[in-house]
């Protein structure tokens, strides 16, 4: 069964950018290896990301997403099964840096409402630099 899962957190403000990038390319390995897809959202102080596939997966990244110690103040947005599954299907982990905060995603609360905080990410990703 797919599941999916969302929020936003608190970047920790010792998180340099060489961190940042073993996060990344630890969180794709992990991603392609497990079948999970998402997008991971950063505007220079706070992440924002969306995860989706399989329910073993998505729980273990889970775990190790709320226990880093390069963030805090975890809200989730969406925890449990995804209404459209395939959201970033083609992403192990895109990671798109913003040139401003995400406030269109600021306004969502838990549980969010799967396709309008989907066409929000899309929104953002669409205006963001991908990497």
């Amino acid at each position: 069964m797919t599941e999916c899962y969302a929020y936003i957190s608190r970047a920790l403000p010792d998180l340099d950018p060489l961190a940042l990038s073993k996060i990344i390319v630890h969180s794709r390995g992990f991603n392609e290896t497990h079948g999970v897809t998402g997008v991971l959202l950063y505007d220079g102080a706070t992440f924002y990301q969306y995860i989706e596939g399989p329910a073993s997966a998505v729980s273990d990244a889970r775990e190790r997403i709320e226990a880093s110690r390069h963030h805090d103040a975890i809200q989730v947005l969406l925890d449990g099964t995804p209404r459209n599954p395939g959201a970033f299907s083609t992403w192990s982990l895109g990671y798109l840096m913003l040139d401003e905060p995400a406030h269109a995603l600021h306004a969502f609360v838990m549980p969010a409402d799967h396709a309008q905080l989907i066409g929000a990410f899309n929104g953002l990703a669409a205006q963001a630099d991908v990497m």
